[in-house]
């Protein structure tokens, strides 16, 4: 299946130093979420067996990870990887939803997947780890 990612910048190349690492967010349907005048749009194949659902997350050193990095519970971190809770639901900010959302991109890659599939306010996204796959975009357009 095609899935895209538009970007206010063309990428060159992944890094792991922005708020969602090496992450890149993916969507069945074309959606920008910048107010930028220029818009890069890239699209990616990705097969049924590439992805896991983020209910299906599971690994104790991340839900470990969790605890520590937001002083919570192991059951509110494993219902925060897991997609059942948000942050926001224990009392963290945006910032601490979006690190959430890197973590189950990052465990999804730790479990043997390219990519965990989830959802947000523009409804199912693909959290893809990208370091080293640059290879694997392909530019569709620049608006």
């Amino acid at each position: 299946m095609k899935i895209f990612h538009t970007s206010p910048v063309e990428i060159k190349a992944i890094n792991t130093l922005g708020m969602f690492g090496d992450c890149l967010f993916f969507s069945n349907d074309v959606y920008t979420m910048t107010a930028s005048t220029t818009v890069y749009t890239y699209s990616m194949e990705i097969e049924d067996e590439d992805f896991i659902d983020v209910s299906e997350l599971y690994d104790e050193e991340v839900i470990k990870d969790i605890c520590e990095t937001l002083e919570v519970e192991e059951d509110d971190a494993e219902r925060m990887l897991d997609g059942r809770d948000t942050a926001f639901d224990h009392g963290k900010d945006g910032e601490d939803d979006w690190w959430i959302q890197r973590i189950q991109g990052e465990c999804a890659k730790k479990m043997g997947y390219k990519a965990c599939k989830a959802f947000d306010e523009q409804g199912t996204v693909y959290i893809i780890p990208m370091l080293g796959r640059e290879n694997e975009l392909t530019l569709e357009e620049i608006n």
